[in-house]
Order: structure tokens, then C-alpha cells, then sequence
């Protein structure tokens, strides 16, 4: 026996890595009991109790119940182990505790089996039973780290603890492996005295020692009349691989009922089924990672393509009971390898459209069918078929005579096998010769409007490999023109700013057209536009602003202009248009905005007007953004009186502002501090204090805004009360 559990200790020790980053299965399910959950779903979400050290579920198998619970912490399910669990069983009738129907199912603590228990009844080919042993009583595997701290091993206190999380995470996860793991673990009860068609309470709770570590009780209720039925496995979707198949399914939906999965195949039309993995299959994820939208996977393979088999895959329970298998899932290996692709591809124009193809291919795989060309204006493709039946094995080129003459051409070579697996060339891109220059752009024309923005266009030219235009100026027609744009224009208008304080009175402009290979066109038909012969006035400048919770302070240098007759002061808020805010005198260079609201933004701009009504241009806006010092007006004749009855006191206020708040009444007994006692609407504005005893009693007030303003907190005059003895 100690040659079979040293077998099988390396098997323990390679999961118990992985299982340690497993959530935990058993908090995970859901209590298939009706009246357990509605009470659940009727309480409010902040009335809802704290996680349970201990989970705890339980099934009616009709003649008998089955009771499963896990220890939440790792610290409770070591000294758990050591002391055991008491079970507790009462009845219930019209939804009430019977006591007297008490019966403890558990005189002795239920435990784990000793060592000696786990030789006698596990087989020795059971390796799941060898690794809970090892878990309960296998030696520690820390190894101690010399480097201490005040005398403390810090190291070997870590790895203790990791070591425990460890086999704990391992053991709930073994515990819903089957009945008798569970058994085994101390992790599972069956009550076989009961009678159907009543209702019971289980009540479990580790008879752990409190001063050493924090044990907990939960409870499970069970209908006997009421067989849950086997649930269902979800919708798995199948995907047919090379000699391998592959089926996924919601981890979310599936890990409410399963903890593991069994799966068969059958190579005989579904007559038969031999299952394929001897231990449930669990795959495991992160414990950080959402399940929501993640899915289990299980891949198998095949023994050959292109044969029907068929699966069906069992779920099962962290009570150790299978769920109903799925229907047959049809499945067949497909080869989805494709062969190796052309190398050494390149492309040559030859003449106009027509550009030859080349490539080779070393290897010629077996199934291997032909090859595809496809043409594409970009790397990345899509890629447009050339030929419509694949070309022989022995072709090296290909010969494309519809090639854009005025555009990209890429090139792929694609070999395909008999199977429709495609292997693709990298992309081989052809320079096309191309002499042709473009059209001379016609139809220029244009104006220069009274801010100098010269508005230019013409009409674009037909050129399907036209790439743009570049636009040229000059104050002379015999001048040389120099170019005015960047880089060349995708449309057919341009707008320039030109200076209108000048003694030239004209621009000239010409326009050139470019083709993809940058061959050029032939100027333009000169343009010549007459400058306005009015100047605006000179723009204004911000030089300052000063900002309160209220207002806007601005300030301004005046535009220099001698013939200046007003100003316009422009403002708008963040994502509206500007709007004229403020008529101005000439010599005005400040202004005060009281109309603003606390947290908003808003731009300023100022443009002058001359006596011919000429604008210049709007200033460069100023940005600001109104605080808010959170000070709210105070509330008003505060007042506490007795009732005129004597058994109360009354307080009163009053408070006209506009706005989201409430108010807050403090109050002091006998000269404590201020307490935070009642919140009331802002429509409220009295309030009266039942709550009294012989003493003295002062309160205070303000009201809280839902932005997070506040009034100034108003005390009132203590107020001495005596109850008026009946």
C-alpha cells in the first residue's frame, strides 16, 4: 500500500498547482430548493447576509436525501478535518421550524476516513482516492528558508499558507469529482430516515474550537415530495478538425449544474457509445477572469478523417449523479492542412495592362491540386480570383492582361489542395510604366473675401489615376509663381490667406495636376482676383481674465485702428455656436459676466467694427470653465419651540432656493456633540421631535445639495424640555 501511494503522489502534486487557481466549484451552485430561493430573491440587496464560511446544498433522491457542504476557508477545512461537522435535521409545517422535531444525524462529528479507512476501500487504480489521502495526511512539501526576520521564518510562513489554500482548493475539487470522494473527504452526508412529502431543515455547522478559528453554520431546506430532475447539458457547438474534433459550450450556464464531464463516442451509427476519459474532464480558468461570456472546451481525437462518429457528453454533479446525456453529436475528421505555399513570387509590367506572374513550389504534397492567382490594390487585400479553375501542378507564371494601368496591383499565389486548404504566397507588388501626364486642369476661378481668405476651384479632372493637384501664386502675372500648398490636394478647391493692407491690388494663381507617378500637367490658365480695397481694423486681444464662482472678468488691448466705431463681444457654451453677446463702446476694454452657472465652460471672443461696417477677425477665444466653491445661501429663522402641548418640540425654517437638495438635522442632548438625526425633502420646512426625555436639547441644520453644495450649518438656542408627567 505504501508503494501505491507513492505512485500515485506525482499525479497529486502536478494538479494541485493548477487546482489552486480554481475557484472554488461548490460556491458556485445554486440550491435547487424553490422556497430557499424565493425568500432569497424577496430580501433587498442591502439586507442580503455576508458570504457563509460554510456552503451547503442538498438534493431529495426520494428515498433518501444527500447533504454536500464545502468550507469556504482554507483554515476552517484543516481544523474541520480534525474535529468534523454535526449535522442537525428539524421539520417544517406551514413554513415554520417544528423544535421539537430536533434530531442530530450525527452523534459522532462527521470526519474524513482515516488512512487506514482510504487502504481498505479504495481500489488501487484509483488515483483521485490516492491524492485525497495525500491531501489529508501526506507530509508537508515546504522546505525551510533560513532567512528569518525578528526570529520569524516569513518564507516558511508563506509557503505554509500557500500549501494549505493549495490542498484545499484541491480537495473541494476532488470532493465533486464523485459520491465517494466526497464521502471520504468528510464532505457529504446521506440521510436515509426520512419520510417523503415533508419538508426538513439541515443545519451543518464544524465543531471547530472558536478561539482558534472562526467556524459558521448554514442550512439547506428540502420538499420530500419534490424530485429535481437531471438538468441538461447546454447548446454545444462542434467544430470537425484535422483528424481531431473540438466542442465548446457556456462555462457560466453549464458550471450551475456541473463540476465535471464525461464524454463517449461511438463508431457505429450511435448503437453503441465506449466512454473516452475514465475521471470526470475539468478545464480550468482563472479565477480573476469573468465567466460570463468564457467556454469550456474539449477537444478529441480521431482515429481518421472523413468517417462518421458520433459523441454525446455527461455532466456531472457535485453530488456525484449524472445529467441527462446530449442528443448525438455527428461528427467527421476533415484535413484542414494546407499545403506549402509558392515562394520566390514575383511580378513584372511588360506592357500596358499585361503583367506576367512567377513563382516556384518545391514540395508537391500528395493531395496537392493546382494553383490560384488573385489580384488585389492593397497588401492586405481582398484579393480578386484571375482564373476561375486552379492551374496545373507544373505551372511556374501566369500571364494578367487585365492589370490597372492607373492604379496598385498586388499580386498572391495560392496552391490548394484536394481537400479546398489553401496555402498563400506572400503579396508581390508590380510597378506599372506609366508616361502619361495629366490633363491641364480647367474651369479656375475664384474670390477674395473681405478677410483676405481667397476661396479657389476648378473642375477635377477625369484621370483615373489622377492623385491630386498642387496650386501656385504670384502678385504678378510675370512674377514667378510659387507653390502655396503643402501637399497635393485630393479635391478640386483650395482656400488661401492672403494680406489686404498692401498696395498690390491683384493675385494670380495656376493650378497643376499630378498623376500617381507624379508625371505633372500643364499649368493652369492664369486667375487674377482684385484684393478688397477696404482693410478691417486691426483684431482685438485678450490680456486677461479673472474668474469667481459667479462672474467673468475680462479685459482686452484695443485694436490700433483709427476708424474703429464699436465692439462685438461674441460667447458660447461648450458644443453651441457663437452667439453676439455684447455691444460695446469703442474706448471699453474690460467686462464683467454675471450670467454664468457654476461647472460650465464657455468661450470668449471680441472682434472691432470700423465706421464703414467692416468686422475684423474674431480674436483668439478665451477658455473658461466657472468653479464652484460649494457655499450655498444659509437657511433662515431657525427656529425650536415646545409643542403647545408640551410632549414635543417643534422646529421650523425657512429656505426658498431652486435647486436638487435636502436637509440634514443635527442634534445634541445635554450639551453632546452634534449627531447626525434626521434627513428631510426640500419641501419640508418643519419638523417635529417626539423623541424626548427630561433634558436639554439644541439642534442644527443646513441643507446638502445632490452636487455637493452645502448651506452654512445654522445652530439653534438649546432648549430646555421636562415631559409633562400624565
Amino acid at each position: 500500500m505504501k508503494k501505491y501511494f507513492t505512485v500515485f503522489l506525482a499525479f497529486f502534486l502536478t494538479c494541485i498547482s493548477v487546482i489552486a487557481q480554481q475557484n472554488k466549484s461548490l460556491q458556485n451552485q445554486k440550491v435547487n430548493n424553490s422556497a430557499f430561493q424565493s425568500r432569497k430573491a424577496a430580501a433587498p440587496a442591502d439586507s442580503m447576509p455576508k458570504q457563509k464560511n460554510l456552503i451547503v446544498i442538498g438534493k431529495n433522491y426520494g428515498d433518501s436525501v444527500v447533504i454536500r457542504w464545502a468550507p469556504a476557508k482554507a483554515t476552517l477545512w484543516y481544523f474541520a478535518n480534525k474535529s468534523g461537522y454535526t449535522i442537525v435535521r428539524y421539520e417544517v409545517e406551514n413554513k415554520k421550524l417544528i423544535r421539537e422535531s430536533k434530531k442530530t444525524l450525527s452523534p459522532d462529528p462527521i470526519k474524513p476516513w482515516t488512512l487506514n479507512e482510504w487502504k481498505k476501500r479504495a481500489l488501487p487504480s484509483d488515483s483521485l482516492a490516492a491524492s485525497s489521502a495525500e491531501l489529508l495526511y501526506g507530509q508537508s512539501k515546504v522546505t525551510t528558508n533560513k532567512s528569518k526576520t525578528n526570529g520569524v521564518n516569513l518564507q516558511g510562513a508563506l509557503n505554509s499558507n500557500y500549501e494549505l489554500e493549495n490542498k484545499h482548493g484541491m480537495a473541494l475539487f476532488l470532493a465533486d469529482q464523485s459520491a465517494f470522494l466526497a464521502t471520504g473527504l468528510g464532505l457529504r452526508y446521506t440521510d436515509k430516515e426520512i419520510v417523503k412529502g415533508k419538508t426538513y431543515v439541515y443545519i451543518i455547522y464544524a465543531r471547530t474550537d472558536p478561539k482558534i478559528v472562526r467556524s459558521d453554520s448554514n442550512a439547506v431546506m428540502i420538499n420530500t415530495s419534490e424530485i429535481m430532475p437531471s438538468p441538461e447539458m447546454p447548446k454545444i457547438t462542434v467544430e470537425e478538425l484535422d483528424r481531431t474534433v473540438k466542442f465548446k459550450w457556456n462555462r457560466q450556464i453549464a458550471s450551475a449544474n456541473f463540476t465535471g464531464y464525461f464524454y463517449e463516442r461511438s463508431e457505429d451509427k450511435g448503437k453503441t457509445y465506449k466512454r473516452r476519459n475514465r475521471q470526470p474532464y475539468t478545464q480550468f480558468t482563472s479565477e480573476n477572469k469573468p465567466a460570463g461570456n468564457s467556454t469550456i472546451e474539449l477537444n478529441d481525437s480521431l482515429p481518421v478523417n472523413y468517417k462518421p462518429y458520433y459523441y454525446r457528453i455527461i455532466g456531472v454533479t457535485a453530488f456525484g449523479d449524472y445529467g441527462k446525456p446530449t442528443a448525438p453529436l455527428p461528427v467527421m475528421g476533415r484535413d484542414r492542412t494546407p499545403p506549402s505555399p509558392p515562394g520566390m513570387i514575383s511580378a513584372v509590367n511588360l506592357h500596358n495592362t499585361r503583367v506576367k506572374i512567377s513563382w516556384s513550389k518545391k514540395l508537391h504534397e500528395p493531395d496537392f491540386m493546382g494553383y490560384l492567382i488573385g489580384r488585389g490594390e492593397n497588401a492586405t487585400g481582398p484579393y480578386m480570383p484571375l482564373v476561375l479553375n486552379p492551374l496545373p501542378v507544373s505551372a511556374t507564371e501566369f500571364i494578367d492582361s487585365t492589370a490597372a494601368l492607373h492604379g496598385s496591383n498586388y499580386y498572391v499565389v495560392s496552391a490548394i489542395d484536394t481537400a479546398g486548404n489553401v496555402g498563400t504566397s506572400i503579396p508581390a507588388y508590380v510597378v506599372m510604366v506609366d508616361s502619361i501626364p495629366p490633363a491641364k486642369p480647367i474651369g479656375l476661378a475664384g474670390l477674395v473675401d473681405t478677410s483676405g481668405i481667397v476661396h479657389l476651384h476648378w473642375r477635377r479632372g477625369k484621370e483615373p489615376d489622377l492623385m491630386g493637384y498642387l496650386v501656385y501664386s504670384a502678385n504678378s502675372a510675370d512674377h514667378i509663381f510659387t507653390p502655396v500648398t503643402k501637399d497635393f490636394l485630393i479635391d478640386s478647391t483650395f482656400a488661401d490667406s492672403i494680406t489686404i493692407a498692401t498696395l498690390t491690388k491683384h493675385i494670380y494663381y495656376k493650378v497643376v495636376a499630378f498623376d500617381k507617378n507624379r508625371n505633372p500637367s500643364s499649368y493652369s490658365d492664369v486667375l487674377e482676383l482684385k484684393r478688397p480695397d477696404k482693410v478691417p481694423p486691426v483684431t482685438p486681444v485678450f490680456n486677461n481674465f479673472y474668474l469667481t464662482d459667479s462672474t467673468v472678468v475680462l479685459s482686452w488691448v484695443l485694436s490700433n485702428s483709427d476708424d474703429v466705431a464699436s465692439q462685438i463681444l461674441y460667447r458660447r457654451e461648450k458644443g453651441k455656436d457663437w452667439v453676439p453677446y455684447a455691444k460695446l463702446a469703442v474706448k471699453i476694454n474690460s467686462f464683467i459676466d454675471t450670467e454664468v452657472r457654476k461647472h460650465s465652460w464657455y468661450e470668449y471672443s471680441i472682434e472691432a467694427i470700423d465706421d464703414a461696417g467692416l468686422h475684423s477677425q474674431k480674436s483668439f477665444p478665451v477658455n473658461v470653465r466657472i468653479y464652484d466653491s460649494g457655499k450655498r445661501p444659509p437657511i433662515q429663522n431657525f427656529n425650536v419651540v415646545k409643542s403647545p402641548d408640551g410632549k414635543s418640540l417643534q422646529l421650523s425654517w425657512q429656505y426658498s432656493e431652486k435647486g436638487d437638495y435636502w436637509f440634514i438635522i443635527y442634534r445634541s442632548v445635554n450639551g453632546t456633540d452634534m449627531m447626525t438625526y434626521k434627513n428631510l425633502k426640500a419641501d419640508q420646512h418643519s419638523f417635529t421631535d417626539n423623541n424626548l426625555t427630561k433634558g436639554s436639547y439644541q439642534y442644527s441644520i443646513k441643507a446638502v445639495y445632490k452636487d455637493g453644495g452645502e448651506s452654512q450649518i445654522i445652530n439653534s438656542v438649546p432648549v430646555n424640555f421636562v415631559p409633562i408627567e400624565k
